[in-house]
């Protein structure tokens, strides 16, 4: 009880021990951000004279600078930048001349408290772009929907009505496609960059999955059509999903090496040692223990593509009927919801605010249902 009581009382230095002091004159922390406030780096004298040379030597050439290049932009938003950083200096220099400890404690609990607060209000505000397109998507969208909203087709123009089963149809058609063609390609590759990290053939190969992974979605939709639209002579599901699973496998591969990494080497060294073959310890324990992270993987990459409406600008390429084979076009989510909201029609217009809401709570609910499936498959290492 003694050893706790003692744990509780305030920390206080000792009567005997020597405070330590700083040399000079203490400055006033507020004086010396008021100063810099109203006259920027030439108030930054007052706490620190070697920031106020440096400050107003960097503003006097920025504004030289832009006034023989006539950049007025530039100046404006250079002395601003250099407003503010004087502003910080002269405060910090000013918070270093404080001689009592226990003020420079109070001072350092307050920016930490401050910095929270900023922290706190910044991780908000990332969020309110997202609520206010969820709430006016859904708002717009959620009267459109109903039964036959979800299995019809589009009318023809100048008449009320029609759905969008087509392009639920073709999405998923086409989505699952590229999932098939995509994900046994990506684990595999995935797998052999884990285990394999310092060859030369996965420097090479990590090094293309990181440029393919920053290739435009209408790149890859180009050069598809290229490959198969131009020579098979017809717009087709097939190319489309083709087109959707080269965007899908970096995010699989990326997604299935990280999270192998991840996993202690004594997993497989303990298979291993019990004379489990090699390609059975990847099977049985290496891929079970990293499900959670590789399945993330995999669903992101699935909400990844189901909005992509580029390529399938030049693949697929859209139908208004219903039609499940994957050699001829095929309607998706995105080209519908693309296609009527540049519409001259009303009735159109609300087809798309409606698959923009399906399309939504699509994505929204994958989210939900990897978040409850990683939780459940989860391994404790």
């Amino acid at each position: 009880m003694d050893a706790i009581n003692q744990q509780n009382k305030p920390f206080s230095l000792p009567h005997n021990m020597q405070k330590f002091t700083i040399s000079g004159k203490e400055k006033s922390m507020l004086i010396a951000f008021f100063s810099t406030l109203i006259l920027g780096p030439i108030g930054l004298f007052y706490a620190s004279l070697m920031g106020g040379v440096i400050m107003t030597f960097i503003g006097a050439l920025i504004f030289l600078f832009c006034n023989l290049t006539s950049s007025f932009i530039l100046m404006k938003w250079g002395l601003i930048c250099v407003w503010i950083i004087s502003m910080i200096w002269s405060y910090n220099a000013a918070k270093k001349t404080i001689k009592d400890p226990e003020r420079r404690l109070i001072f350092r609990n307050a920016e930490s408290v401050l910095y929270k607060s900023m922290i706190f209000v910044l991780a908000f505000l990332i969020t309110v772009p997202l609520i206010i397109v969820l709430v006016y998507i859904i708002r717009q969208g959620i009267t459109q929907v109903n039964w036959h909203f979800l299995t019809h087709v589009p009318a023809p123009v100048g008449e009320a009505g029609g759905g969008i089963a087509n392009a639920l149809l073709g999405s998923f058609i086409m989505v699952m496609v590229a999932a098939i063609m995509a994900i046994p390609v990506g684990m595999m590759a995935g797998i052999y960059l884990s285990e394999n990290p310092k060859t030369r053939l996965a420097y090479y190969s990590g090094l293309c999955v990181d440029i393919l992974q920053g290739v435009p979605s209408i790149v890859v939709g180009i050069v598809v059509y290229f490959w198969i639209v131009k020579p098979l002579g017809t717009f087709s599901a097939i190319s489309g999903s083709v087109a959707l699973a080269i965007m899908m496998l970096p995010i699989v591969i990326r997604s299935t090496e990280q999270t192998l990494k991840m996993l202690p080497d004594s997993l497989k060294e303990a298979a291993l040692s019990l004379g489990v073959p090699y390609h059975r310890v990847i099977i049985k324990v290496i891929i079970p223990c990293g499900f959670a992270g590789i399945l993330s993987g995999i669903m992101l990459s699935i909400a990844r593509i189901i909005g992509e409406t580029a390529p399938l600008l030049f693949t697929a390429f859209g139908s208004p009927f219903l039609s499940s084979s994957i050699t001829k076009p095929m309607e998706s989510l995105p080209h519908l919801i693309f296609t009527y909201a540049t519409s001259p029609y009303d009735d159109w217009h609300n087809l798309a605010w409606g698959a923009s809401f399906i399309l939504l709570m699509f994505v929204l609910v994958l989210n939900i249902v990897t978040k409850v499936i990683t939780r459940k498959w989860k391994v404790q290492l």
